[in-house]
C-alpha cells in the first residue's frame, strides 16, 4: 500500500502543472499551453516484475484527472500488438474523465512481446486527428524494455536489423511532423535507443531508477509545455491542523496546489489572511488520496497572503503551480533541439499578456550548468522579441531562458535546453519571402551539410540519414517530401553524390505554405536532426485576363487611322504582363505590353492603320493577347471596323455627331432665342411696372405756394400740353399769368430701345428706370430748373422748377423714388 501511495504522491508532482478546472476567466491561453498527449504505457510481459502494483493504472487515471478540458489525451497500450485504449479526443467535463478512466482497466492485464514501432505508429495516427496547427503534440513513451516485437526472432540479426530501421524510419517521420517524443525508461531499456528516439524527435530521453521515478521526470516535461511556475514541492508530518502560508501577487491569474495524504478523513482549504473569503473563487476537488484546489484571479482580487490549511494526521506532499497573466516563451529554437558549435543562435521570444512601459524582454544562456549567465537584450519586431547569441564557443547543454523584468525584479521566466555540439549546419540555396506560385509551376529547393565551410558529400565521418523537405499548410497538414541526391533521374538534382538535396515544392493545391528543411544523420559524436527554416510561400490558381472591345460600333474610311478601344481584366492573383497583337487584311497596328496588378482593370487604345485600298464594307479585327506567364489563361477577341466611302464617312460622322450631341446642340441653338425672348419678357414686365407707378405736378403760383394743386400724369406713354398765359383746346392745363402765351409739353416716354431684349436685362439694375419724364418749352416759354434756364429737359422725382409765374414739383412714388435717387448718385446728382 506505501508504494502505491508513493508512486501516487510523486505522480502528482508530474501533473499539478496541467490543472485547469472550471473557474473564473484567466489569463488568455497562448498556442503553444494548448498540448495533444499521446500517452503510450509497455503492457508487456515484463511489467508484471517491474510494475506488479498496477501503479501504471492509478497514473493514468491521475493523468486523465490533472489534463485542462481543452487539452487532447489519447491512451495506448502495447506489447506485441498496440492498442488504442481511449481515441484522441478533447478532455473536456469531469463527466468525460470519468468515461476515459473507466476504459483504463485493461492496462493491469500484461502479455506480449515489446513493440517499439507498433505503439509509436499508433500515437502517430492518434495526433494525426489534431489538425490545428496550434495545438502542440506529445508522446509521452513509457516502456520497461528493450524492442522486442518477436520474441523467437530477438536473436535474428537480419529480423531486428530490419525492424529497427522500420523504427528509425517512424521516428524519423515523427520529428518530420514536429511530434516530440519523451521516452521514460526503466528495467532493462537501452539508453541509445531511446536516445535517438528522443534526438529524432527533438524530445528529451528520461532514465530512471525505478517506477517510483516516472513522476519526478514528467513535471520537468509538463511545466515545460505548460509554461507554469512551480512554487511548492514539499512534505508536511501532519498531527491535528497544520498552516502552510503562500502569496498570491497581481501577476497571477491562476493558483494550483495539490495535497496528497496516506490517511482517509483529511481535510484542506484555504482561507485569506487578511480579507474576506472569496469562496466563489476557490475550487476543491476531493478524492481518496488527493486533494487539488484552484484560485482563479480575473485582475488583482485575490493579492495577498493566503493559508493552506490542512488537518488530519500522517503525511502528506504539497505541489503548487502558478498560472501567470504575462508570460514569455521561447519560439527558436525549440526545446531539445541540437545547434552547431561556433554557429550563432537566433532567439525568437513571444510574449503573452501586456507589457508596461517600465518592463522589458531580455535573454539570458547559461553553459553546462555554470553558474556566470549572459544576459541578450531582445527587441520587438513584427510582435516577437528577437536577439542573437553569437559566443557558441564550447559544445554541451545550453539553457535558454527568456526573461520579462521590471528594474531588477524578474517577473516571469521559461528556459528550453538545447545541445551544443560539433555538427554540421544545414544551409539552402533559396529562401522563400511570400514568393506567390501558380499550380502547375514548379520550384525546386536545395538542402546541403557544411562542416568549417566543407560540403558534406558523403566521404566524411558524418553520414545523413534523411534530408526532407516539410511543407505546412495553413491548416496545420503537413506534406514531408524526400529531398533527393541521386542525380537528374530523381528529378531536379543536377548531379548525385554531391552533398546537394533537391526537392520540389508541393504546388498543386491552393493556400499559404511554410516549409522547412529537416536533416537527420549521424556523426561519430552521436545522433543529429537539423532544421532550417526556409521561409513562406502561396499557392494560387493559373489565373486569367479577359478582354473586350468597349466600342462595337466603329467604322472609319480606307487610308486612315481608327482607334480600338479594349477593357483588360486580370483575375489573377499575381501580376501579369499581356502581350496584344492584331490581326487584320489590308491594316497595320503595333503590338502593345501591358502589365496588370492583381485584380486590375486597365483600358487603353490600339491605333489601327489602314491601307487606302481597303475595300468597303465590314472588316474583321482579331486581337490576340499573350500572357508572359504560360500558365495563365488568356483568349481572343475582337470586333467589326465599317468602312465607308468618303462622303459616306463624312455624313456618318455628322449624323453620329448630331446623334451624340443633339442635347448640346439643340441647346446651343435654343439659347439665344431664350436669352432674347427672356429679355424682351423681362422689359415688358418692368416696362408695365414702371408705367404704373402714380405720377403728379403740384404747382401753385410762385407768389402763393399755399393754394398748391396736384395734376396726375397718365399711366402710359404720353404727351400733355399745359398752357401758360393762353387757352388751348388740347391742353390739359391752362395756367395764366404768363404775359405772352407759350406752351409745356409734358412727355411720358420709354428709353428708346433697339434691343428690346438687352433693354429687358438692363431693367434688372436698380438704376436703371425705363420710363422718363421730359419737360419742353414752346418759344418765348422757359423753365428754370436748379438755378438754371432750360427749354428741353428730363425730370426726376422731387424736382421743382419755375415757369410762367408758377412753381411745379415733379412727384412720384416711394418705389421709384428710391430707383431715382440711385440714380442720381451714380449721375453725379447727389
Amino acid at each position: 500500500m506505501r508504494a502505491k501511495n508513493a508512486f501516487v504522491l510523486v505522480f502528482l508532482s508530474i501533473f499539478i502543472g496541467w490543472i485547469t478546472l472550471p473557474g473564473y476567466a484567466t489569463a488568455e491561453t497562448t498556442a503553444s499551453e494548448r498540448i495533444a498527449v499521446a500517452l503510450v504505457i509497455d503492457t508487456s510481459g515484463s511489467m508484471a516484475e517491474t510494475d506488479p502494483n498496477h501503479l501504471r493504472k492509478t497514473a493514468a487515471d491521475i493523468f486523465v484527472d490533472m489534463l485542462s478540458p481543452e487539452d487532447h489525451v489519447g491512451i495506448v497500450s502495447f506489447a506485441t500488438e498496440a492498442t488504442e485504449l481511449v481515441p484522441m479526443q478533447q478532455v473536456g467535463d469531469t463527466a468525460n474523465k470519468q468515461t476515459i478512466k473507466n476504459t483504463l482497466a485493461s492496462i493491469t492485464e500484461v502479455n506480449g512481446n515489446t513493440n517499439y514501432r507498433a505503439a509509436l505508429e499508433k500515437a502517430e495516427e492518434q495526433l494525426e486527428s489534431i489538425d490545428d496547427p496550434a495545438v502542440r503534440k506529445v508522446i509521452l513513451f513509457l516502456t520497461d524494455g528493450v524492442p522486442e516485437p518477436d520474441y523467437a526472432q530477438r536473436e535474428d540479426t537480419v529480423f531486428m536489423t530490419a525492424y529497427m530501421d522500420s523504427v528509425w524510419e517512424t521516428t524519423a517521420r515523427l520529428g518530420q511532423k514536429d511530434i516530440a517524443v519523451y521516452p521514460l525508461g526503466f528495467g532493462t531499456v537501452d539508453t541509445s535507443i531511446l536516445q535517438r528516439i528522443a534526438t529524432d524527435t527533438r524530445g528529451e530521453a528520461k532514465f530512471l531508477g525505478s517506477a517510483g521515478d516516472i513522476a519526478v521526470n514528467f513535471v520537468d516535461v509538463l511545466r515545460t509545455l505548460k509554461n507554469r511556475q512551480g512554487f511548492w514541492n514539499e512534505s508536511v508530518a501532519l498531527s491535528g491542523e497544520s498552516v502552510v502560508p503562500f502569496q498570491v501577487d497581481g501577476y497571477t491569474s491562476q493558483v494550483t496546489m495539490a495535497v496528497t495524504y496516506d490517511t482517509a478523513g483529511t481535510d484542506v482549504f484555504i482561507r485569506p489572511v487578511n480579507s474576506e473569503a472569496w469562496n466563489d473563487r476557490i475550487s476543491i476537488q476531493k478524492n481518496e488520496q488527493y486533494s487539488i484546489l484552484t484560485m482563479n484571479q480575473t485582475e488583482e482580487e485575490l493579492a495577498g497572503d493566503w493559508e493552506l490549511v490542512i488537518t488530519g494526521t500522517g503525511n502528506a506532499q504539497l505541489f503548487g503551480d502558478k498560472d501567470l497573466t504575462l508570460k514569455s516563451w521561447m519560439i527558436s529554437p525549440q526545446a531539445n533541439t541540437q545547434v552547431p558549435m561556433d554557429e550563432p543562435i537566433d532567439l525568437v521570444v513571444e510574449v503573452d499578456g501586456e507589457l508596461s512601459d517600465e518592463m522589458a524582454v531580455q535573454g539570458v544562456v547559461s553553459k553546462n550548468g555554470a553558474v556566470e549567465f549572459e544576459t541578450i537584450p531582445l527587441i520587438l519586431e513584427k510582435g516577437q522579441y528577437v536577439g542573437t547569441y553569437e559566443n557558441v564557443d564550447q559544445g554541451g547543454s545550453y539553457i535558454l531562458e527568456t526573461q520579462i523584468i521590471s528594474g531588477e525584479t524578474v517577473i516571469t521566466s521559461s528556459s528550453v535546453s538545447v545541445s551544443v555540439q560539433q555538427l554540421p549546419v544545414l544551409k539552402s540555396d533559396q529562401e522563400l519571402d511570400g514568393d506567390i506560385f501558380k499550380i502547375g509551376e514548379s520550384q525546386t529547393l536545395t538542402g546541403y551539410l557544411e562542416l568549417d565551410d566543407q560540403l558534406l558529400d558523403g566521404s566524411q565521418r558524418t553520414v545523413i540519414n534523411s534530408m526532407n523537405l516539410v511543407a505546412t499548410y495553413s491548416d496545420g497538414r503537413q506534406e514531408i517530401i524526400p529531398m533527393q541526391d541521386a542525380g537528374p533521374e530523381s528529378g531536379a538534382d543536377e548531379t548525385a553524390g554531391d552533398g546537394v538535396y533537391t526537392a520540389e515544392l508541393p504546388l498543386s493545391e491552393e493556400g499559404d505554405y511554410s516549409v522547412s528543411l529537416v536533416a537527420q544523420g549521424t556523426t561519430p559524436q552521436g545522433n543529429f536532426t537539423l532544421e532550417e527554416d526556409s521561409g513562406d510561400y502561396r499557392v494560387i490558381s493559373v489565373g486569367a485576363v479577359s478582354g473586350k472591345v468597349t466600342d462595337e460600333a466603329l467604322y472609319t474610311k480606307p487610308g486612315s487611322v481608327v482607334s480600338v478601344p479594349v477593357q483588360l481584366k486580370n483575375d489573377s492573383k499575381r501580376s501579369e504582363t499581356i502581350q496584344l497583337s492584331v490581326e487584320a487584311e489590308d491594316a497595320v497596328a503595333k503590338e502593345q505590353s501591358l502589365t496588370l496588378e492583381p485584380g486590375e482593370t486597365s483600358e487603353m487604345d490600339i491605333v489601327l492603320a489602314l491601307d487606302d485600298s481597303a475595300p468597303l464594307g465590314a472588316k474583321s479585327v482579331s486581337i490576340t493577347m499573350q500572357a508572359e506567364d504560360s500558365l495563365t489563361q488568356t483568349q481572343s477577341f475582337g470586333t467589326e471596323i465599317q468602312l465607308f466611302s468618303g462622303s459616306a464617312y463624312f455624313q456618318k460622322k455628322t449624323l453620329d455627331f448630331m446623334t451624340k450631341n443633339g442635347l448640346f446642340v439643340g441647346v446651343l441653338v435654343s439659347l439665344p432665342i431664350v436669352i432674347i425672348a427672356l429679355g424682351r419678357l423681362i422689359y415688358v414686365l418692368k416696362l408695365k411696372q414702371a408705367l404704373s407707378i402714380s405720377r403728379s405736378f403740384v404747382y401753385a403760383k410762385a407768389d402763393d405756394p399755399e393754394n398748391a394743386q396736384e395734376w396726375l400724369l397718365p399711366k402710359k406713354v404720353d404727351t400733355k400740353l399745359i398752357v401758360l398765359g393762353g387757352e388751348d383746346k388740347e391742353a390739359v392745363l391752362s395756367l395764366e399769368g404768363a404775359k405772352i402765351p407759350y406752351r409745356m409739353i409734358v412727355k411720358v416716354e420709354t428709353s428708346p430701345a433697339r434691343f428690346k431684349c438687352w433693354e429687358g436685362y438692363r431693367t434688372l439694375s436698380k438704376t436703371y428706370i425705363p420710363v422718363h419724364i421730359k419737360i419742353e418749352t414752346t418759344p418765348p416759354g422757359i423753365f428754370k430748373l436748379d438755378g438754371e434756364v432750360h427749354t428741353n429737359k428730363e425730370i426726376f422725382d422731387q424736382d421743382a422748377f419755375e415757369s410762367g409765374g408758377y412753381r411745379f414739383i415733379y412727384k412720384a412714388e416711394k418705389s421709384l423714388a428710391e430707383e431715382t435717387k440711385a440714380r442720381n448718385v451714380l449721375e453725379g446728382k447727389m
